[in-house]
């Protein structure tokens, strides 16, 4: 066992020391000689000074990306004789089966953000640090606790569901609980909108009229049926701008960030608006839902497979007694933290291209170039963010276009 945590030591280190070289060293964020005095060239609209808090705070947030899942995975198996240990107090406090889920996945949950609450906090210090966060220390906890309630909560059903199906079905559990999670999917992105974020945000309809004429306009020429925008107070939170879709159904809401009204011109905010009514015209909802299920499909096929493999090598060394252990639950866990992270390139790839197609909806209904290149300026601007990034971190990270190849392509609609 020692010589197990020895290997597993000195993989980390030698995985933490290229990725730290890879983030840190050289220029990955040189733009191509060709775009250099164009307007995707940060030196003609951002000051040296923001550009250098851009590279700095995105080399931060990469560095914690790559370290975090490894460091997870790490903890979980360091964890396991904790895990042993919850369930036995489970066992010995709690009689009815549901109840020992409860109380066990609230205990190892727990122990879990207590370690990674560091982390979390670090990065919040930093974007403080950088001027980019204007939330309070209460308003981060607050949020943070309501997260790991949400979380909990979830991981309790998905386990109670396991526990449950892998008694009746002990080979193709993993079969039913795909199953099962496709409505819980469906259900999780319809009520989203009018029950989860309100937990974190205050949303209003949009308060300038005008602009909301506009954007309804828009709308009814998108043939979008729909009599509201709304508004969301994340200036209380953050110097960022942003806005987004989401949603299904009847419940599938635009909702603009404050601060994109106080930092764009409205002709900007339409090209905006009109990209967030491109996921919603070509369905990119359904799409990211449909890719999602396929994908966890192979997800629930591979975790059976590992899982089962895991117990019947290395169970007993552990002190694991089968499948349906409480214990041996972090080991799921710790593969879904690894799928995760390697399906992170292929799920990323998808969400470039609906990102690009809602790019390309947006200038089929505005025709605005200068504006959405204007915009993407800001955008950079305000969120220092790099125009371009490394390749590896943009297959990793990059769930849109790089800002560069964004303002390469509005380029063609801008007047010369």
């Amino acid at each position: 066992m020692k010589r197990f945590y020895l290997w597993c030591l000195a993989a980390f280190a030698c995985y933490a020391i290229f990725i730290v070289v890879y983030v840190f060293q050289g220029d990955g964020f040189r733009i191509p000689a060709a775009m250099i005095g164009t307007a995707a060239d940060p030196n003609t609209f951002m000051t040296h000074a923001e550009i250098a808090k851009a590279d700095t705070l995105s080399r931060i947030h990469s560095l914690t990306f790559f370290l975090s899942t490894p460091l997870q995975m790490g903890v979980t198996v360091l964890l396991f004789g904790v895990a042993i240990s919850f369930r036995q107090l489970a066992e010995k406090l709690c009689r009815a089966s549901f109840l020992q889920v409860m109380l066990f996945v609230f205990l190892f949950t727990l122990v879990l953000d207590v370690f990674f609450l560091p982390i979390d906090v670090f990065l919040f210090k930093i974007d403080q640090a950088y001027g980019l966060s204007t939330e309070t220390p209460a308003m981060f906890l607050g949020d943070h606790g309501k997260s790991f309630l949400i979380d909990c909560i979830g991981t309790m059903v998905m386990v109670g569901l396991f526990r449950w199906i892998s008694s009746k079905s002990p080979t193709k559990w993993w079969v039913w609980l795909w199953l099962i999670s496709i409505p819980l999917i469906l259900f999780v992105t319809f009520i989203q909108p009018v029950v989860l974020d309100p937990l974190y945000n205050d949303f209003k309809p949009l308060q300038n009229q005008e602009l909301k004429a506009q954007i309804l306009d828009l709308a009814a020429r998108a043939n979008i049926p729909t009599d509201q925008v709304y508004e969301v107070n994340m200036s209380e939170r953050t110097k960022a701008i942003n806005a987004y879709v989401n949603g299904i159904g009847g419940n599938a809401r635009i909702v603009l960030w404050d601060t994109i009204l106080n930092k764009l011109q409205p002709n900007e905010i339409m090209t905006v608006m009109a990209h967030e009514m491109g996921h919603y015209v070509e369905r990119h909802i359904y799409w990211g839902i449909a890719y999602g299920v396929a994908l966890s499909f192979v997800g629930f096929w591979l975790a059976f497979h590992a899982y089962r493999y895991f117990l019947k090598r290395w169970g007993a060394v552990w002190g694991f007694s089968g499948e349906r252990d409480l214990a041996a639950l972090p080991i799921l866990l710790l593969l879904i933290a690894l799928m995760s992270f390697l399906s992170a390139p292929a799920q990323n790839a998808f969400s470039r291209v609906i990102e690009h197609r809602a790019d390309v909806y947006a200038m089929k209904m505005t025709g605005d170039g200068d504006a959405a290149i204007r915009a993407f300026q800001h955008i950079a601007q305000e969120n220092l963010s790099p125009v371009t990034q490394p390749k590896l971190v943009q297959w990793f990270r990059g769930s849109h276009p790089t800002i560069l190849e964004r303002i390469q392509y509005f380029e063609q609609f801008a007047k010369k």
